[in-house]
């Protein structure tokens, strides 16, 4: 395994051990089928969301395709991302931060644009995914976790969830902190031409009613686009 993942942290094969004070957040029990991190709850009062967001045309400063400067490296495992931030001085501060409270082998990752990532590769499995985000919350830290496909692209049968739209890197962040602690884990970062948007991609297009509702009981809001092909 490479070096810096957390495969390579706990062992090739071991178990993530768990942290039981905060393991029954977002356990995997509670997830949908497509492990978003939230359990659902059938709550026809909000069934309007995503009714909404199909039907009626509405977006959140929808894109097209990110921007040239993004310069997103190929991502070959399921990365945890403990923040974005504007600057590399920022993003450093913070890993340093993590650091200290034993996260060790935290990388820092230029997207482009203004956007410096904070985090672990080889969260791969839903064992280490809810372990470590137990881990990651009980030191006090937020963490989300990234799939390996580019965050805007189109697949079958699926859409975009669009949960904000920010002109700085700082409110898409504090967006995706606020959501990771509420338990929703798949989250990503993408750059319209002038906008931060903060998406959680590849949802099902039968489990989007049942993420929408979830979303709007949270305190949130979601409005979902088809992929770029």
């Amino acid at each position: 395994m490479r070096e810096g993942t957390l495969a390579a942290r706990f062992g090739a094969g071991d178990p993530v051990p768990r942290i039981r004070a905060a393991a029954t957040v977002g356990s995997p029990k509670s997830q949908t089928d497509s492990v978003y991190g939230v359990p659902v709850k059938r709550l026809a009062s909000v069934a309007a969301v995503v009714l909404t967001a199909f039907g009626a045309g509405q977006t959140v400063a929808r894109a097209s395709s990110e921007p040239p400067c993004r310069t997103l490296a190929l991502r070959s495992h399921i990365n945890a991302v403990f923040g974005h931030f504007a600057t590399l001085a920022g993003a450093k501060a913070y890993e340093a931060k993590a650091a200290a409270k034993v996260f060790k082998g935290l990388q820092v990752v230029n997207n482009g644009c203004g956007d410096y990532e904070v985090f672990i590769g080889g969260a791969d499995s839903s064992s280490q995914q809810s372990s470590f985000y137990a881990e990651v919350r009980k030191a006090g830290f937020h963490v989300s976790y990234q799939q390996s496909a580019p965050p805007l692209q189109y697949a079958p049968n699926h859409v975009i969830g669009v949960l904000g739209s920010f002109r700085s890197v700082a409110k898409a962040n504090a967006l995706m902190w606020a959501l990771s602690d509420r338990g929703f884990w798949f989250l990503d970062l993408a750059r319209a031409p002038t906008r931060w948007l903060v998406v959680m991609p590849r949802v099902p297009i039968k489990k989007a009613l049942s993420v929408a509702k979830e979303v709007a009981t949270a305190g949130f809001h979601v409005q979902f686009q088809p992929g770029v092909k």
